[in-house]
Protein backbone atom coordinates (compact mmCIF):
# COMPACT_ATOMS: atom_id res chain seq x y z
CA UNK A 1 0.00 0.00 0.00
CA UNK A 2 2.76 2.49 0.83
CA UNK A 3 4.61 1.95 -2.41
CA UNK A 4 1.38 2.41 -4.37
CA UNK A 5 0.75 5.72 -2.61
CA UNK A 6 4.28 6.91 -3.38
CA UNK A 7 4.04 5.80 -7.02
CA UNK A 8 0.68 7.54 -7.49
CA UNK A 9 2.08 10.77 -6.04
CA UNK A 10 5.19 10.47 -8.21
CA UNK A 11 3.13 9.95 -11.36
CA UNK A 12 0.74 12.79 -10.54
CA UNK A 13 3.25 15.42 -9.44
CA UNK A 14 6.65 14.26 -10.68
CA UNK A 15 8.04 13.94 -7.15
CA UNK A 16 7.34 12.07 -3.96
CA UNK A 17 8.88 12.80 -0.57
CA UNK A 18 8.11 9.23 0.48
CA UNK A 19 10.04 7.72 -2.44
CA UNK A 20 12.88 10.28 -2.56
CA UNK A 21 15.27 8.11 -0.54
CA UNK A 22 14.91 5.30 -3.10
CA UNK A 23 15.78 7.26 -6.25
CA UNK A 24 18.42 5.98 -8.64
CA UNK A 25 20.69 8.83 -7.53
CA UNK A 26 21.41 6.87 -4.35
CA UNK A 27 23.63 4.48 -6.33
CA UNK A 28 25.69 7.31 -7.78
CA UNK A 29 26.00 8.89 -4.33
CA UNK A 30 26.82 5.60 -2.57
CA UNK A 31 23.68 5.59 -0.39
CA UNK A 32 22.84 1.90 -0.38
CA UNK A 33 20.12 0.15 1.60
CA UNK A 34 21.29 -2.46 4.08
CA UNK A 35 19.24 -5.38 2.78
CA UNK A 36 20.21 -7.64 5.67
CA UNK A 37 17.80 -5.72 7.89
CA UNK A 38 15.29 -4.90 5.14
CA UNK A 39 14.10 -8.50 4.89
CA UNK A 40 12.09 -9.93 7.74
CA UNK A 41 13.95 -13.25 7.58
CA UNK A 42 17.47 -14.34 8.42
CA UNK A 43 19.58 -15.37 5.43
Amino acid sequence: PGSGWAMAELMATGKSALAAEFSLDRFREGRFIDESVAAGVAH
